[in-house]
């Protein structure tokens, strides 16, 4: 028999190829043979997964800052025959950054900018950002002032375009930026649809998330509406502009990126649709599945593949929400809850790996009888 093996990474527990692996191990005790794909989605893990499916990848390291302009190091993926780099926002500029202390008004992503323009130096040509995890609200300010662009107030003071300077600036000024940047190809990976602005913008459905007092989202959405006004000279709904805090926005209007879903991407560079043909069954899964899981989570394009290949898919997942027959309608065999006893949530993240390989050698043993 040969398994399909590509789970998406169970936060803060286990990463996609240590999920994969830990299958793969219990798989192989009962001579099933199996091919792994590491998963993202233009989240944490995106840069693994690159490295894990294209060949001829390397891990770089740079010096950078945090959303608190921090100094830290963060890496990124590089492949050199094709001049091509993998970043992930959440390296420099992600939530785990995030303090009481740091509500968006103090925190940018001038560290992610700093990272691709490092990666620009290093020879990158072609660019691809995970945006996932981030933990700004800085319309993507920051990583344009790390890339030259300048921002003014009416005194014609300089701004850091932390989020309190949104509502400052009045005046961008181009004559600084990378002449580089003219040149390189952008890519944003992920499957946001927000707008920049409004009641589905990113201030009022991220900003919570990130620190934003619920009665300041007004006011902050406000904010956003002056930079986008600024920069543009208009405030219009693009879909995917409020894409992390606005990322989105920037990397479009400024630097013409494109916009890719981060799991397609993975799935291209990996031939995930060729491998399903060639297997017996697929393994999928993550943290926790949920009705919100057919609004085109990982695990479920996974098991829609499944489904078109006429092939069976099951799911390995912490926790799952929902009802069987929705599941079976998305071409899922069966959901396998990994957890067998009573466990708080942070020791289940603890015990996920043993957890996990419990019930990989289970579902070994039934698929191997029924052979």
């Amino acid at each position: 028999m040969q398994a399909l093996i590509a789970i998406d990474s169970f936060k803060n527990s286990m990463t996609s190829i240590q999920a994969n692996q830990t299958v793969a191990t219990a798989f192989a005790e009962h001579d099933i043979q199996s091919q792994q794909i590491a998963i993202a989605d233009g989240g944490e893990g995106t840069v693994a997964a690159f490295l894990a499916n294209e060949p001829g990848g390397e891990t770089v390291t740079v010096d950078t800052v945090d959303v608190a302009q921090r100094p830290i190091q963060a890496t990124y993926g590089y492949f050199p025959t094709k001049h091509l780099a993998v970043i992930e926002v959440a390296v420099a500029s992600g939530i785990q950054f995030l303090d009481e202390s740091l509500p968006p008004a103090k925190t940018n992503t001038y560290g992610t900018g700093l990272i691709i323009k490092a990666a620009i130096a290093h020879g990158a040509r072609k660019i691809i950002i995970g945006l996932g995890g981030s933990g700004t609200v800085d319309g993507g300010a920051g990583i344009l002032r790390a890339l030259g662009y300048r921002f003014y107030d009416e005194q014609q003071n300089e701004l850091m375009m932390v989020g309190a300077d949104l509502a400052r600036v009045v005046k961008v000024d181009q004559t600084a930026v990378l002449p580089s940047l003219a040149t390189a190809q952008f890519i944003n990976a992920s499957d946001v649809t927000n707008p920049l602005t409004g009641e589905q913008g990113a201030a009022a459905i991220f900003g919570p998330q990130k620190g934003l007092a619920t009665a300041n989202v007004g006011e902050y959405d406000h904010a956003m509406q002056n930079y986008m006004r600024v920069v543009t000279g208009q405030v219009s709904d693009h879909l995917g502009d409020g894409a992390a805090g606005g990322i989105g926005f920037a990397l479009r209007h400024f630097l013409g990126a494109q916009v890719k879903s981060g799991f397609k991407l993975i799935a291209e560079i990996s031939q995930l649709a060729a491998t399903v043909q060639q297997v017996d069954f697929v393994i999928s899964g993550e943290g926790q599945v949920d009705d919100q899981s057919f609004m085109g989570k990982v695990p479920i394009q996974i098991s829609e593949l499944a489904q078109k290949a006429g092939k069976p898919c099951y799911l390995l997942v912490g926790n799952q929400k929902g009802a069987n027959q929705a599941f079976a309608e998305h071409g899922v065999t069966a959901v396998l809850p990994i957890v067998d006893h009573v466990s708080t949530l942070a020791e289940a993240m603890q015990q996920g790996p043993t957890n996990l390989a419990k019930m990989a050698d289970r579902l070994a043993r039934v698929l191997a009888a029924n052979h």
